[in-house]
């Protein structure tokens, strides 16, 4: 009797609990712990940068069984092609690398990090200022960096002695008194030394990063180029023209009835021109270092600060990428997580890789920054790098980076481009130039 009684008890028990137990199962349960697979997309970096990395984050975290690394793309318009595909279809990454200017382009595509609030009531201040503005909104955060970039000029040391200059400039006022002792041009009119890449845009005498150098020059001069809903050149101040200023101070140098004359549609491109010896300086960014130690073992060059307008209220230009997650994405029929654990656990792992957590031993970030030789966004690495020789001068630079907000980065490059060809050029003056360019960047955000 007590036998049955024990009996029919389980059972009823079993048949009362077992909807509980279960009840995960009809949304892909989260009752039943789920094993996801995480895969990112990344361009430049090679997966190596990140295995063990990796390795060390499913150690730590139960629910990921693997973290892929797929490296897409050198090209960083191939890189958005790809992507764009991928989300088309629904087979795209759990989360990608995120372009400092894609927000207001990409934002439909990405999910903003949960709990927004609290980690930016921890962490906000953890990273430069220019974080801020490309990757934070209305308290939401939609991707975070690994690094920063920004620009710097880079210069021949015998070019420079040659010409008895004992330093490189810090403004381009000095830009432009070394430009003359710099430059040398032939009885035909040829120039056969640059003192540096300015003036031109495209080819023929075509400029690397001439658009980028650009709209430096004109956040130099005071250019609101912050609004997340339309262009504007000027400044809060009316008494300037930044755009105006910029755009006709990077055109001097190649007009050829100007003492500061110094660039041609002769030219070759710019970072050959230097390579080769024939132009004293340049403007580029950390990764042109290593490149042109590779290229030109013999090159007897070096780095400085881009040249500033003001040296004591510095402007630099930031460029980079950060780690954003998709939106959505296919799942597969048999899983037992939703979407929102996959966009859970994506940004717990973007978490893990770009911030310092408390009490841990290993950084992954400062792994993957003394890895790449790559420049910190965070603060606390900053103050690391900046004892260094090479990176502590961008470092530093990182510190009053800004950038500019733009719907389409590559149609900015090619209208802006178009504007400083059409003045070097004399097709055009500064101002109708400029009107045009921003109108057509105009259109761009309708």
């Amino acid at each position: 009797m007590n036998y049955r009684r024990i009996t029919g008890f389980l059972l009823v028990s079993i048949l009362t609990l077992t909807p509980f137990l279960f009840s995960g199962c009809g949304d892909k349960g989260t009752v039943i712990p789920y094993k996801l697979t995480l895969e990112i997309w990344g361009v430049f970096d090679d997966s190596g940068n990140f295995a063990d990395i990796n390795t060390g984050y499913i150690g730590s975290n139960p629910r990921v069984e693997k973290v892929i690394y797929k490296k897409i793309a050198s090209n960083p318009r191939e890189f958005e092609k790809e992507l764009i595909d991928a989300f088309a279809s629904g087979n795209g990454p759990d989360a990608f690398y995120f372009s400092n200017s894609w927000l207001k382009k990409h934002e439909n595509k990405i999910a903003a990090m949960p709990n927004s609030e609290s980690f930016l009531t921890k962490h906000k201040n953890d990273f430069v200022d220019v974080v801020s503005q490309d990757f934070f909104k209305e308290g939401e955060v939609f991707a975070l960096p690994l690094y920063c970039d920004t620009l710097a000029l880079y210069y021949n040391k015998h070019s420079l002695n040659q010409a008895g200059i004992t330093a490189p400039p810090k403004t381009w006022d000095e830009v432009k008194k070394q430009t003359k002792a710099l430059t040398k041009i032939d009885e035909f009119g040829n120039i056969t030394q640059s003192a540096i890449a300015l003036g031109r845009s495209k080819a023929p005498g075509a400029i690397n990063r001439s658009s980028d150098i650009l709209i430096l020059m004109m956040l130099q001069n005071g250019a609101n180029l912050s609004n997340r809903d339309s262009i504007d050149f000027s400044a809060s101040d009316t008494s300037v023209d930044p755009g105006v200023n910029a755009l006709d101070f990077y055109t001097q140098f190649a007009k050829a009835d100007l003492d500061v004359y110094t660039w041609s549609n002769k030219m070759h491109y710019s970072d050959d021109a230097f390579q080769d010896g024939e132009v004293a300086m340049i403007i580029g960014y950390p990764y042109k270092y290593d490149q042109l130690k590779k290229s030109a073992p013999k090159l007897n060059f070096e780095i400085a600060p881009v040249p500033q307008l003001n040296l004591d209220n510095k402007v630099n230009f930031a460029n980079y990428w950060g780690l954003a997650v998709a939106k959505s994405k296919n799942i597969p029929a048999d899983a037992r997580y939703t979407n929102k654990d996959r966009v859970s656990e994506a940004w717990k792992y973007i978490s893990f890789l770009t911030t310092k957590s408390a009490g841990s031993g290993n950084d992954p970030t400062k792994i993957y920054l003394d890895r790449t030789n790559k420049i910190a966004a965070r603060k606390d690495l900053i103050e690391e790098q900046k004892k260094e020789a090479f990176r502590g001068l961008f470092a530093e630079q990182a510190l009053t980076a800004k950038s500019w907000v733009v719907p389409d980065e590559v149609a900015a490059d090619d209208i802006l481009a178009d504007a400083i060809d059409e003045v070097s050029g004399g097709e055009s003056s500064v101002k109708d130039a400029l009107d045009r360019a921003a109108a057509r960047l105009k259109a761009i955000w309708k």
